[in-house]
């Protein structure tokens, strides 16, 4: 008979027989995949890092699986990782799958496959307390050879667009800030996705990454969201002001970042347990939904308390 643990985050293992060890977890120059299960930007950022502190612990083969694998290689850190791609098979002792799980009430509690409760903790420590690390912050950047400037003015980016009602401010907020920065002789580049009119602004749109990554490197600082942008400019080492009040302020990445929160207002829903985001509801708002303060958490930082708080 054969049996296994439905434990799969790292642990540890001892097997004992008659109270005698006879098996021990080594990893010492064993393969290891570790598969990243999410596409998001922000997600690949904040978790592909440890996988290289992983191979450092345990001076193993690291075989690493993420849906952004150029983002990674040709970096020095990145030397002594193998890189495939999502579904690739390869011949590995261990796999470790990194990503938040589902269990049958709908949460993210499916303590299987990690110990802790992902969206109670900074997003970066998901990976961490999968692979039994040591929690801290951690920005190994990414691959990207900056081209020249094309923007030719002194320029702040802002980034307006997320994927979810509840992480975005609004629109009047975004055309009252922007027209403060003009003022002060600056040149405001709307950086989105889909079209974002606002008046006076170099609005950008539909550009790929690399484009994007050329018009953030380029910036004096971007403005953003938590959303894919802010987490690239931070991973390019550029400063990086977050207005947002749906999750705390510690779950995003904390250094070289101005979080901008009203803490008197209703906020970090998404880091409550009792919540269950669901996705495909722009308008998800667990206390105040269909009411005048429905994501009161972003519309009450005011556009005032944004420039106060700028590195200008």
């Amino acid at each position: 008979m054969w049996t296994k643990c439905s434990r799969t985050y790292y642990t540890k293992w001892k097997i004992k027989v008659n109270g005698n060890i006879i098996e021990e977890l080594n990893l010492n120059n064993k393969r290891v995949l570790i598969g990243l299960e999410s596409k998001s930007i922000g997600d690949t950022i904040a978790w592909t890092l440890y996988a290289v502190d992983f191979a450092k612990k345990h001076n193993c083969k690291v075989i690493l699986s993420t849906f952004h694998n150029h983002w990674f290689k040709g970096l020095e850190t990145y030397k002594d990782i193998e890189f495939i791609e999502p579904g690739q098979s390869i011949n590995c002792d261990v796999i470790y799958r990194i990503g938040w799980f589902r269990g049958e009430s709908g949460k993210w509690d499916k303590f299987e496959m990690y110990p802790n409760y992902p969206q109670t903790q900074p997003l970066q420590k998901t990976a961490s307390d999968i692979l039994g690390l040591e929690f801290k912050e951690l920005n190994y950047g990414i691959n990207f050879a900056p081209k020249s400037k094309s923007i030719k003015t002194n320029y702040i980016v802002i980034a307006p667009e997320s994927t979810a009602g509840c992480k975005e401010w609004p629109y009047d907020s975004w055309v009252s800030l922007s027209k403060m920065l003009r003022e002060l002789g600056y040149t405001v580049v709307t950086l989105t996705n889909k079209p974002y009119n606002i008046k006076g602004n170099l609005n950008i749109h539909g550009k790929t990454l690399n484009e994007s990554m050329d018009i953030l490197y380029n910036a004096k600082f971007l403005i953003g969201l938590s959303s894919g942008l802010s987490w690239i400019n931070w991973a390019l080492g550029k400063q990086t002001v977050m207005i947002s009040g749906f999750s705390q302020k510690d779950h995003e990445f904390i250094s070289n970042n101005i979080r901008i929160q009203n803490e008197h207002a209703c906020n970090s829903c998404w880091n409550n347990t009792n919540f269950i985001f669901d996705p495909g509801n722009w308008d998800w708002c667990p206390i105040w939904e269909g009411t005048d303060k429905q994501h009161i958490c972003e519309k009450s930082i005011s556009p005032l308390t944004v420039f106060n708080l700028l590195p200008l």
